[in-house]
């Protein structure tokens, strides 16, 4: 219930496949080396270099950008500039890559709580997807709410209304989720949207190939059955 279509560019939506932890934390641009790891589903460019989907540590400091994978090789970027704060939706981390046809190309990284940093700007025809960070491994046993508060909240807003902040980003009025639109979805719909996704959003990764969303699988139907208390 998180992908949207991107900052007003032609894409279809915006991926939140990957589960992130956070390795160190310091200020971003100090002395202190600053770490996060990050599971990939997919292929992209990092500095000019193509690398396959996997496990990167991507490591920030005062000179720029290093990504070192699994095997120990390590490349290095420039950073371009500082970006702006991130608003609720990006303060828990994310990166974001920058995708023409089949091709990404790594353009942000945003620490949890930090500023975020450009290390690419395509100037057109091409969209954003985005991999949140998760505050921690996936559990089983959260409730609905808690379950939408880790993983919906940011971008529907606290109470399913919308976040104007999360709208302006992306580009398109997120749905709300207590809208007769929503609430009119049986929730067998809702699940094929949440678990296959639909022409705006794409699926939720909660289990493919090894890969593992933060919302566990049997707490879909706890979302859902959230979503419906929702209703306006």
């Amino acid at each position: 219930m998180r992908k949207f279509t991107s900052r007003g560019v032609t894409a279809r939506s915006f991926a939140a496949l990957s589960l992130f932890t956070l390795l160190a934390s310091a200020p971003i641009f100090g002395q202190t080396r600053q770490l996060v790891r990050a599971e990939v589903p997919y292929e992209f460019t990092f500095a000019s270099k193509v690398l396959p989907a996997g496990t990167y540590t991507f490591t920030v400091t005062e000179s720029g950008i290093q990504v070192k994978l699994a095997s120990g090789e390590s490349f290095h970027s420039v950073i371009l500039t500082r970006l702006g704060g991130p608003t609720e939706f990006l303060q828990d981390g994310a990166l974001v890559f920058d995708k023409a046809g089949s091709v990404r190309i790594l353009s942000e990284l945003w620490i949890p709580g930090s500023d975020g940093v450009l290390l690419h700007s395509t100037p057109k025809d091409h969209k954003h997807e985005i991999l949140l960070l998760s505050s921690g491994a996936p559990n089983p046993n959260l409730s609905g709410k808690a379950a939408y508060e880790q993983t919906c909240r940011r971008c529907h807003g606290p109470d399913g209304r919308g976040e104007a902040r999360a709208d302006k980003f992306f580009g398109t009025k997120i749905p709300r989720l207590g809208s007769e639109e929503v609430q009119g979805k049986p929730d067998t719909e809702l699940k094929e949207i949440i678990t296959k996704g639909s022409r705006a959003m794409d699926p939720v990764e909660i289990e493919e190939s090894g890969f593992r969303h933060r919302l566990p699988e049997q707490s879909v139907d706890a979302v859902i059955a959230y979503v419906r208390t929702l209703k306006q």
